[in-house]
């Protein structure tokens, strides 16, 4: 089986890199797409000197997690809306020929994030229309594609994967993103222990997770309405 998860920015793959650990060891395959390298999220590292920083960043933590990387350098911060980015999502399912893919819910606040999920999304009908050439196979991503990120409609997820084996994983792939991990505006030498105050939040929104799904520690993900869901593929804790 081959995951591919779809991202914004270096770092997105943290809301499911337990998932991708624990299928990278279970014999199967993952890559990480991310539209960006991520140039825009720093208040003192220059955009060209903070791309290439986050992506030594994204190539450890995904090193890490076992998964393979790819960039679409598309510029952070404004990620285009519609055909430009889904002609983009159709090439990447049609070279990397996905089993599931793992992507932002179309609904999430951000925009680059909810741009992304809309994007691929709507990809995975157009990446399997025989018509549809680009010069390479047509490709569907089979059961479908499922969503990690809150949506602002407040729905609940359907798919809790149980990752409560892989958090050492998770929690040391998401370490390696230094240059993300910081209190905003604050130069580097007054950061403190922020970077730990942020592994402690982030395990506990894992915990919790897990306790609603009676396990350790959970991802969860919310599968397209009239489709297949996550756990079809993905065991789920429930």
């Amino acid at each position: 089986m081959h995951i591919v998860l779809i991202g914004a920015h270096p770092d997105d793959e943290t809301f499911a890199s337990g998932t991708i650990a624990k299928y990278v060891d279970r014999g199967h395959r993952a890559t990480i797409v991310h539209a960006t390298r991520g140039g825009k999220g720093h208040w003192e590292i220059h955009s060209d000197e903070l791309r290439e920083i986050r992506s030594r960043e994204m190539t450890k933590a995904a090193e890490i997690l076992g998964a393979e990387v790819m960039f679409l350098d598309f510029e952070d911060a404004s990620v285009p809306q519609g055909d430009v980015l889904r002609e983009a999502f159709v090439n990447v399912y049609r070279k990397l020929k996905p089993d599931i893919v793992l992507t932002f819910h179309p609904q999430v606040s951000r925009d680059d994030h909810r741009r992304v999920g809309e994007a691929a999304s709507d990809a995975s009908l157009k990446a399997s229309l025989p018509l549809h050439v680009t010069g390479l196979q047509a490709h569907r991503p089979e059961p479908d594609i499922f969503f990690f990120g809150a949506p602002i409609s407040g729905q609940e997820p359907d798919t809790y994967i149980d990752v409560t084996d892989y958090m050492d994983v998770k929690i040391e792939s998401f370490r390696q993103h230094v240059s993300q991990w910081h209190e905003w505006g604050k130069p580097r030498e007054e950061q403190g222990d922020y970077l730990e105050r942020l592994v402690e939040r982030y395990t506990h929104r894992f915990r919790e997770l897990g306790r609603k799904s009676g396990v350790g520690y959970a991802e969860a993900f919310i599968g397209r309405p009239g489709r297949k869901y996550a756990h079809d593929l993905l065991p789920s804790s429930r």
